[in-house]
C-alpha cells in the first residue's frame, strides 16, 4: 500500500469517528450541563437573561381600573446570579393599608400595602429564570390583577 493511500485511509476512519461522535444523540444531562438556562426555566420563551415585563390587568374595582406592571432582572442570571421580581400596582381602588398578596405561578412570593390605590414588592427568587410564567395579585381570596405571561 503507498504512503499516500495510507494517509487517505487515516484521514478517512478520522473524519468518520469525529463525525458520529457528533452526531450521535446527547444524553439529558450531557443537554443540561451544556445549557444550565433550561435547567431552572419553565417550558419556552427565553428566561434566563436581560429584563422581562409583565403587564398586570384587572377588572373595575368600585368604578376603577387597577394595573400593574412585573418586571424580572435577569441580568446576573446567566453568570450564576439571582432574578429580582419586583410588582408595581397602581389605581386600585381599595383603602390604604390593604394588604394584597403576590403569587408566581399560584406560589406566594410576597405581598403589598397600599398607600393611595399604589405599591410595590421585590422579591429575590434566587438562580430560577421566569418563563411564561404568570404574575396575580390578590386581596384575600379575589384575584384582582393577573399578567399575561412573562416572555
Amino acid at each position: 500500500m503507498s504512503l499516500r493511500f495510507r494517509h487517505v485511509v487515516l484521514i478517512g476512519a478520522l473524519v468518520s469517528t469525529v463525525a458520529c461522535s457528533q452526531t450521535s444523540s446527547p444524553t439529558a444531562a450531557s443537554v443540561v450541563s451544556r445549557n444550565p438556562i433550561t435547567q431552572f426555566s419553565k417550558g419556552g420563551g427565553g428566561g434566563g437573561g436581560g429584563t422581562v415585563r409583565e403587564t398586570l390587568s384587572g377588572p373595575p374595582i368600585n368604578g376603577v381600573t387597577p394595573s400593574g406592571l412585573a418586571t424580572a432582572d435577569q441580568s446576573q442570571f446567566s453568570s450564576g446570579g439571582s432574578t429580582i421580581l419586583t410588582v408595581q400596582v397602581s389605581n386600585v381602588n381599595l383603602p390604604d393599608g390593604t394588604v394584597l398578596g403576590v403569587t408566581l405561578d399560584f406560589t406566594p412570593v410576597g405581598s403589598i400595602v397600599l398607600s393611595g390605590g399604589r405599591g410595590s414588592t421585590q422579591k429575590n427568587l434566587g438562580h430560577f429564570a421566569v418563563s411564561n410564567d404568570d404574575v396575580r395579585v390578590n386581596n384575600g381570596n379575589t384575584q384582582i390583577l393577573i399578567g399575561g405571561f412573562f416572555r
